[in-house]
C-alpha cells in the first residue's frame, strides 16, 4: 500500500505543479494519470476488491511513470547531506548528540534504500562519533569502504574565512587532511563550506597549494546587493590560481514565478538543507544561473543546521523522480566528487566559462 501511495503521489504532484491550461505536460500526465485513478475502488476500504484495485493502479502508474528513464531530460544531480553547526543555537555537547542521533538515522535508512548515498564533511564530528559510539563509528567506516557514505570537505571544521589568517585556514586543511587520510585513506577534492559568510581571496592560492582542485559553498547567494551573476565559475585568486567553484541553490518552483533569477530576497532560497519533492527538482533547475554551459545542476538534500539529514519520505518520492517525469527534471543521486569531475570535464573549457577574479574577496 505505501509503495502505491507514492508511486501515484509523485504523478499526482507534479500535474499540480504544472497546471496550466495551455501546459502540455499537464495535459500528458493528466491522460496516463486518468486509467490509474479510475481503477482505484475506495467504495469498501480493506476489501478484497479494494486492495485489487489498488494492484491494478500500481501496474498502471509503474508503466507510465516508473518504468523507463527520460535520458532526454535535464538532470538535477542530488546529494544526501546534513549540515551540523558545532555550535550555534546549542551547546558542543549538544552538538555531539546531534551528530550520533543524524548518523545513526543515516546508517538506519542505508539498510532500508540501497540506492541512498550520504555526504559529509568536518572531520570533528566524526571525533566526536569516535569517542563517543565507537562501534557506530565502524558502521560509518564500514560504509566509507563501500562507498556509500563519502568523506570529503577539507577543513577539520567548516571554517570562517574572514577573520583567519592565512596560516589558520592552512592549518584546517592539513588538520582535516590529515584525519581523512589516517582514519579512511582517502583525500578530499572540495573545500566544503556551506554555511560560511565570506571568502577570502587567497583561498584558490591555498587550495591549488593543498592539490585541492573544487570549492563549493551556497551562502554567496544570500546577499541582497552583492549578488553573483553565476553559480558555476572558475574563481581566480591573487596570484593567478584557479579553482572550480559550483553554488547548489535549492528552491521551490513557486518562489521562481514572476521573479528574476538573481534573487535579492533570500527568503526564496533553501540553499544547502534542500527537500526532493517535485516542487524543489523544478525549482532548483529553474534557478540555476548557468543553463547554458549546462543542463545538470546540483542540490544537497536533507535537514540540516542542527542535523537530521533525509527522511524516509524524501527517499520514496527521489526513487519517483529519477525516471524523469514529463516537464520536469530528473533526479540522479550521485558521489559529490563524481559530479564535479564530470561537470569540470564537461564544462571548463567551454569558451563561455566564467571566470571570477578575486582580487578582492567573495
Amino acid at each position: 500500500m505505501e509503495k502505491a501511495y507514492y508511486d501515484f503521489l509523485v504523478p499526482v504532484q507534479v500535474s499540480r505543479l504544472l497546471k496550466k491550461p495551455d501546459e502540455e505536460n499537464y495535459r500528458r500526465i493528466l491522460v496516463k494519470l486518468g486509467p490509474a485513478a479510475d481503477a482505484l475502488d475506495l467504495r469498501e476500504p480493506y476489501s478484497s476488491q479494494f486492495y485489487r484495485s489498488i494492484e491494478e493502479m500500481e501496474r498502471i502508474v509503474k508503466k507510465e511513470f516508473c518504468e523507463n528513464v527520460n535520458t532526454s531530460s535535464p538532470v538535477v544531480s542530488v546529494i544526501g547531506h546534513t549540515h551540523i553547526d558545532i555550535a550555534w543555537l546549542w551547546t558542543v555537547d549538544q552538538t555531539r548528540e546531534k551528530v550520533v542521533g543524524s548518523f545513526s538515522t543515516v546508517l538506519e535508512l542505508m539498510d532500508r534504500y540501497p540506492d541512498y548515498k550520504f555526504m559529509f564533511s568536518q572531520p570533528i564530528l566524526y571525533q566526536f562519533v569516535k569517542e563517543q559510539e565507537p562501534e557506530l563509528y565502524e558502521r560509518i567506516r564500514d560504509r566509507v569502504r563501500e562507498g556509500r557514505w563519502e568523506t570529503d570537505g577539507a577543513m577539520w571544521l567548516e571554517s570562517d574565512c574572514n577573520l583567519p589568517s592565512g596560516e589558520s585556514l592552512v592549518r584546517q586543511i592539513i588538520k582535516g587532511e590529515q584525519f581523512f587520510r589516517e582514519e579512511f585513506g582517502i583525500s578530499s577534492r572540495c573545500l566544503w563550506l556551506p554555511d560560511v559568510f565570506g571568502y577570502s581571496a587567497a583561498i584558490p592560492q591555498i587550495l591549488k597549494k593543498c592539490g585541492i582542485p573544487y570549492f563549493l559553498t551556497t551562502k554567496i547567494a544570500w546577499n541582497q546587493f552583492n549578488q553573483l551573476p553565476n553559480d558555476t565559475f572558475m574563481w581566480k585568486g591573487i596570484d593567478g590560481s584557479g579553482v572550480f567553484v559550483f553554488m547548489p541553490t535549492a528552491c521551490d518552483f513557486d518562489k521562481t514565478l514572476g521573479l528574476n533569477v538573481s534573487f535579492t530576497d533570500t527568503r526564496n532560497t533553501t540553499t544547502y538543507t534542500g527537500i526532493v519533492n517535485p516542487n524543489m527538482t523544478l525549482g532548483t533547475f529553474k534557478r540555476f544561473q548557468n543553463r547554458d554551459l549546462t543542463e545538470d545542476t546540483l542540490m544537497l538534500f536533507g535537514y540540516g543546521d542542527g542535523g537530521g539529514g533525509l527522511t524516509k519520505e524524501i527517499l520514496e518520492e527521489a526513487k519517483r523522480l529519477r525516471y524523469g517525469l514529463p516537464g520536469i527534471p530528473r533526479l540522479v543521486q550521485e558521489n559529490e566528487r563524481n559530479f564535479f569531475d564530470r561537470i569540470y570535464h564537461d564544462i571548463a573549457s567551454k569558451p563561455g566559462m566564467p571566470v571570477w577574479d578575486g582580487t578582492s574577496s567573495c
